[in-house]
């Protein structure tokens, strides 16, 4: 039975104030060896290092339900006074939200990292993090580790789950950027930024009883470049002196005729130390040079060590660099002077056994209680995953960026529209597309990608600058925000320059102009939700005030409703690519996908107008094949098979499994919006399809009850995919609520900003 997790003073003036955890009347936890929390700062040449373990406060404060700890702390080696304040918070019987307020006004800036050590007031059976049940110590989320979730935590005596989790990447200023863009590839990063954001405690540690998990914000790993010599020209062997305990960098550009193996990592005696892996080095198969980085694991003992390639292949390299990472970790977020730093920390407790399914369930729903989200269990889940891909762009820029899934370093413009139109969000909405219109080139087109550490210059024939002017009304509309008209102009005059020449509102384009880009072909061709988009982005253009007829919006409409015909046997439905050549003879296949509803779904969200008839879409939905779990394909053939590898619509050599990925996968984002338009339309079986794709996505795989790319249908739910907390499935909150399932207000993001 649950018990109320609760906190509770301890301490007093004398000794100092700090706090206890309970559950129901039992110690449960405490923080930071009995204090609240430790501090590392540095001033901002780097000259000074200070330490402040266990803080402890001055005054305490009961109020409104609130615990506030207050105290001041001189700092005579930067002659300054640190404001510290951590207020507890009781937000659910579960969860208990602690925000730590820090303030000094007399430096310029001091660099700061924080440690909240959550430790358990006895040994606990267990500790786990959010992808281990067992986890058997260290790093549980960051660079240095693969979970996919910041959640770790244990399991105390009693079998009570305990659980600390983090506000936002954006709000804690936090990030996993493993990865990194270059002009010669992606490759890993070189500098090493929230390295572990969350640690369980060590098996040393654990056999010496200092038990904790303990979460770290703003600390990295400093780089510095070391000499090298290279000894033998024929595999360009690496020497270098290294020092125990030290992490070393390897950065070059390699080419070759053949894919090429790992990097060795040697001591002075060829005992092999380490294998150091980089996705470029095993697709070195072009004359184009790529760029390698790989990182080593700590160093056994001071010496001498080796690098070389395990099979060179006849593989060339250049601009070799080695770099040393120190062990000493160096603070990097910032207290400005006369402005307040505020870091938010959520813990709670269940009495639930942690297995692999309840620790991922538990933490997004208690983070999204924990931050005063309310709705469902997969609104939560949806909720939570979107905070934890929306992290600080890099350190020392304070612009957020919003992550597709935790497996992505970029920020993507299409992925970034889904996501943040299905929040309430006005701060996030309005920043990331100003940013997007930033990336706006000379002939109107906007960038793709928004990258940390690199530039990116990627401008395609997609629906990017479709979104622009469809995301500048949206925010006009929810918010009351002015748009960017030189831009809105400019895209407008871009897109019917474009994509409709001619000037009859027709359009034909080499893809789909959509998530289903993976068609690209070598001519233009007829895409229904190509010309959708077309029709509805003219619609935000005219709205927004650009010169755009009704009678050209009407005739764009038109084309679209055109792809509605009678395909012979096939019967009546929206074809998604008429133009393919795909069947005997070449003539077209009937193709139907998902993302042919999608400019009916925003058409009718956004300006309350319908493009398509009540026909039209339902017998559309009728040709597409469901499963028992309410599972519908991204897109198949009419007769609701995937494609062959012989016979598909993919450009170049792309292709997936039947029932996989672009191939029939099944998208909740994708299929939602479709279910949307269909009960919007007055389809009978929409109400119970949207239900049961639903509870797919925490039943189908039983394991992860969380945010996925898509779900298998391929007869084998291990194929479903790989990227787990994706984001762009929290559009089904605005749908929920354009359908008045659930509340505005119910999301703590609500906002409106002022004209």
């Amino acid at each position: 039975m649950q018990k109320l997790f609760s906190f509770r003073l301890n301490g007093d003036i004398n000794k100092g104030f700090s706090t206890e955890l309970l559950y129901g009347e039992t110690l449960l936890a405490r923080h930071n060896c009995g204090g609240e929390l430790n501090l590392l700062l540095e001033n901002g040449d780097r000259a000074d290092r200070f330490e402040i373990a266990s803080w402890k406060a001055e005054e305490a404060i009961e109020k409104e339900g609130k615990l506030i700890l207050r105290g001041k702390s001189r700092l005579p080696l930067y002659t300054t006074d640190l404001d510290i304040e951590v207020t507890y918070e009781q937000v659910t019987d579960r969860v208990i939200k602690k925000t730590i307020r820090l303030f000094q006004n007399d430096i310029p800036r001091l660099y700061i990292s924080l440690k909240n050590s959550l430790e358990p007031s006895a040994a606990p059976r267990s500790y786990w993090s959010f992808d281990q049940k067992d986890h058997t110590g260290g790093p549980a989320y960051g660079v240095l580790t693969d979970d996919v979730f910041p959640a770790a935590g244990f399991v105390d005596e009693s079998g009570i789950m305990v659980g600390l989790l983090t506000d936002s990447g954006w709000k804690n200023k936090w990030s996993r950027l493993a990865w990194r863009r270059t002009s010669h590839g992606n490759t890993a990063t070189i500098q090493i930024t929230d390295p572990a954001l969350l640690r369980t405690a060590t098996q040393e540690e654990r056999s010496e009883g200092k038990h904790h998990v303990t979460l770290t914000l703003g600390e990295l790993y400093g780089n510095v470049g070391i000499p090298f010599e290279i000894k033998e020209q024929s595999d360009r062997r690496c020497t270098f002196f290294g020092r125990r305990g030290y992490r070393y960098t390897l950065a070059m550009e390699c080419r070759g005729k053949k894919r090429g193996g790992p990097v060795n990592l040697i001591d002075s005696k060829g005992n092999r130390i380490d294998k150091i892996n980089d996705d470029n080095v095993y697709s070195v198969v072009t004359q184009e040079w790529l760029s390698f980085v790989g990182r080593s694991n700590e160093l056994p003992e001071d010496g001498y060590y080796t690098l070389f390639f395990e099979e060179s292949n006849e593989i060339e390299t250049r601009n070799i660099r080695i770099f040393e990472a120190s062990p000493i970790p160096l603070p990097w977020h910032e207290l400005r002077q006369g402005k307040e730093l505020v870091r938010t920390v959520l813990i709670f407790a269940e009495d639930s056994e942690a297995t692999a399914r309840n620790v991922k369930l538990k933490s997004q729903v208690n983070l999204a209680e924990g931050l005063g989200f309310k709705g469902s269990e997969l609104e939560k889940i949806l909720y939570a995953d979107f905070k934890m891909l929306t992290w600080v762009t890099e350190p020392g820029i304070d612009e957020p960026m919003v992550v597709p899934s935790t497996l992505y370093f970029e920020m993507y413009f299409r992925d970034v529209f889904w996501i943040l139109n299905g929040t309430q969000d006005a701060f996030l909405n309005e920043n990331i597309l100003r940013r997007i219109g930033e990336t706006m080139n000379e002939q109107g087109s906007v960038d793709n990608i928004i990258t940390a550490y690199h530039g990116s210059i990627e401008h395609s024939d997609n629906e990017l600058p479709y979104l622009y002017l469809l995301w500048s009304y949206l925010n006009r509309k929810r918010f009351g925000s002015k748009p960017d008209m030189k831009k809105v102009h400019e895209i407008a005059t871009h897109i019917r320059q474009k994509f409709d020449p001619d000037g009859d509102g027709v359009i034909k384009t080499n893809n789909p102009q959509s998530a289903m880009d993976v068609m690209l072909q070598g001519r233009p061709c007829r895409f229904a939700s190509s010309q959708g988009y077309y029709a509805v982005a003219l619609m935000a253009a005219k709205e927004l005030g650009a010169d755009i007829s009704e009678e050209y919006v009407q005739a764009a409409v038109d084309a679209y409703r055109g792809y509605y015909a009678e395909y012979g046997s096939e019967g009546k439905f929206i074809h998604s690519f008429p133009d393919n050549t795909l069947g005997e003879n070449g003539d077209a296949i009937g193709i139907v996908a998902n993302i042919d509803l999608e400019p009916e779904f925003l058409s009718t969200y956004i300006f309350e107008r319908s493009m398509l008839d009540d026909e039209m879409v339902i017998n559309t939905l009728e040709k597409y094949p469901v499963s028992p779990e309410g599972l519908m394909p991204n897109i198949c053939k009419v007769d609701g098979t995937f494609f062959s590898k012989e016979v598909n619509p993919f450009n170049d050599d792309l292709y997936w499994k039947p029932g996989t990925y672009a191939n029939g996968g099944s998208w909740l984002r994708k299929q939602y919006v479709a279910l949307a338009v269909g009960k919007y339309h007055g389809w009978s079986k929409a109400d119970e399809l949207m239900k049961k794709r639903l509870d797919a996505e925490l039943h189908f795989d039983s394991e992860n009850p969380l945010s996925r790319e898509y779900l298998s249908l391929s007869g084998d739910r291990g194929d479903s995919a790989q990227h787990r907390i994706f984001g762009w499935n929290l559009i089904v909150l605005a749908i929920h609520e354009w359908l008045g399932i659930r509340n505005p207000e119910w999301n703590p993001d609500l906002s409106i900003l002022n004209d």
